[in-house]
């Protein structure tokens, strides 16, 4: 799988649309139905092991979650 950070340019920007939702989405699950229900979800939608470990390793591993997005008006 590619890389799913654009640090050429020094930016630590996801490219990968698709699999940072899958991801925010799983650290949604880890904080409301924990790390277990999480795992399997990122399982589930074929999240690489290696990400998966670094998104649930500890806070300074993983890049600051982006601000919630408002489903409502």
């Amino acid at each position: 799988m590619k890389n799913n950070v654009d640090d050429v340019h020094g930016n630590n920007v996801r490219t990968d649309k698709v699999m940072a939702e899958l991801v925010e989405r799983g650290v949604a699950f880890h904080h409301a139905l924990g790390r277990t229900v999480a795992t399997a979800y990122l399982r589930e939608h074929a999240v690489p092991a290696e990400v998966i470990r670094r998104v649930f390793s500890s806070v300074q591993a993983r890049r600051p979650a982006r601000p919630a997005r408002r489903r409502w008006r």
